[in-house]
């Protein structure tokens, strides 16, 4: 590693250079925390060990400017005794760790051989983020669902038609309206987004077209609306079928005319931007209905861009578990570098209602429950287990569809849960699993792909003659 020490003690910092230095490791040193800076201008490290007590410039000082200037560097603060309540503060702060004075050479190399394992670990985590498949601005996978809405977003983004993207809450809408934008001409502008359901039909008007001094109680100055902030770049519109009518009518004629007039005003101001909208509603029977209006859903839907839910592109599960374990086993530090085979298999068989939103929550959860450097199936929340139940009354979603498509859905579930099941039992082997099931191993491969439990575990053996 290469570690620069910090302290305004000659001895100290002499002992603790011929320490490192022993042990292998690349070590300079600083009196105090400006020269430490320069230093690091000059040269990056991957540990800093500094005191908490310095002239000019003290440890917590230090630390900030070191967080804020090389994220990277991992920083340990050594403490006097007495000194534990800033020690947590620190932590609080983004220190790595805290050595107390007086310390041994032992505790020295216990803290830098933990930094080291961060380091790796951050690397690892690196790596595997590269090699996922298909990360396109974010959205990864490589579902053929998922490589059609990349595929959309490529050809629309140069473009200036107005997109509307619809799929259920957690599937990642605002994700690829911020792509759409970082793929236009308009990359360089702001992307300005606003929930509809958020606010008040009232206030979402205010929000979007701004207002004058004096248009309602308490505007005491002029405020500009959301499409003048993103004046040159995108204004994104989330669950935009939550709009009341008045404010339907306001956004027609604004992306219309492309003005738009403030609240308590008659001057109209010209906007350049370009409109991405959002939905997990159904726009058409709302249409229909006159509960929105369908010149403005017209004028919306130039572009329809739908994202399919979790559970119709399952290949994408685990590059997304994957992503998602690399980005918290870092951001806590946790040595976690994989799922177990169990783990998989419940992370793959379940319907995952709240879509990429409720697997970032799930795997955050088990990266911070694991025990082992691997996530184990006790680590996933225990919905996921249970949603493996041998299958009930009949799901009430399902009787909203018609007959056939209903039985396809309800027969693969229980072939789901069976197959993984039928696996789990013989230990991840697909050809004693093929044996036992008195299937043709190539057959159940195929099968075990297309329902995307993808298998992990010991070498197979031969598969059952024909």
């Amino acid at each position: 590693m290469r570690i620069l020490v910090v302290d305004d003690e000659r001895a100290i910092r002499f002992s603790l250079v011929e320490l490192l230095q022993d042990d292998g490791h690349e070590v300079r040193e600083a009196e105090h925390a400006p020269a430490a800076l320069a230093a690091l201008e000059q040269a990056p490290a991957d540990l800093v060990l500094s005191d908490l007590t310095m002239p000019a410039m003290d440890g917590m000082a230090l630390l900030e400017e070191v967080r804020s200037r090389h994220p990277e560097t991992l920083f340990v603060l050594v403490t006097a005794h007495g000194d534990e309540r800033t020690a947590v503060r620190a932590l609080g702060q983004g220190a790595y760790g805290y050595v107390p004075k007086p310390f041994d050479n032992d505790e020295i190399r216990a803290v830098v051989r933990r930094a080291r394992e961060v380091l790796s670990l951050r690397a690892e985590n690196g790596r595997l983020r590269r090699e996922l498949a298909g990360d396109f601005r974010g959205l990864i996978g490589d579902s053929a669902a998922l490589r059609e809405v990349v595929r959309v977003i490529q050809r629309a983004a140069p473009t200036e038609a107005t997109v509307l993207v619809t799929g259920e809450s957690g599937t990642g809408k605002e994700l690829v309206a911020r792509a759409v934008h970082a793929e236009s001409r308009r990359r360089t502008g702001p992307f300005i987004a606003l929930n509809c359901s958020a606010l008040p039909g009232e206030l979402v008007e205010r929000e979007l077209f701004g207002h004058v001094r004096g248009a309602f109680t308490g505007a005491d100055r002029d405020a500009e609306g959301l499409f003048e902030a993103a004046d040159g770049g995108t204004l994104f519109l989330d669950e935009v079928g939550d709009l009341a009518p008045p404010a339907q009518a306001k956004l027609l004629r604004a992306l219309e005319e492309r003005q738009v007039t403030r609240l308590g005003s008659t001057r109209p101001v010209s906007v350049d931007v370009r409109m991405v909208a959002a939905t997990n509603r159904p726009l058409e029977a709302m249409a229909a209905s006159g509960a929105f209006r369908d010149d403005l859903l017209y004028r919306l839907r130039v572009i329809a861009l739908h994202i399919p839910p979790l559970r119709d592109r399952r290949e994408d599960v685990m590059p997304l578990a994957l992503h998602f374990l690399a980005h918290f086993a870092g951001r806590y530090g946790r040595p976690v570098r994989g799922f177990s085979g169990a783990a998989r298999r419940l992370l793959l068989s379940y319907d995952w209602p709240g879509n990429v939103r409720e697997l970032r929550n799930a795997v955050e959860r088990a990266v911070v429950m694991a025990e082992e450097d691997e996530i184990g199936a006790a680590d996933v929340p225990p919905q996921l287990a249970e949603s493996r139940a041998p299958v009930g009354p009949v799901d009430a979603a399902l009787a909203d569809l018609p007959f056939a498509e209903a039985r396809d859905r309800a027969m693969e579930a229980w072939e789901r849960r069976f197959l993984a099941a039928a696996l789990e039992r013989h230990g991840d082997n697909v050809s004693a699993t093929a044996r036992a099931l008195d299937l043709h191993r190539q057959s159940l491969q195929k099968r075990l792909r297309a329902l995307g439990l993808t298998r992990e575990g010991p070498a197979d053996g031969p598969g059952p003659s024909a």
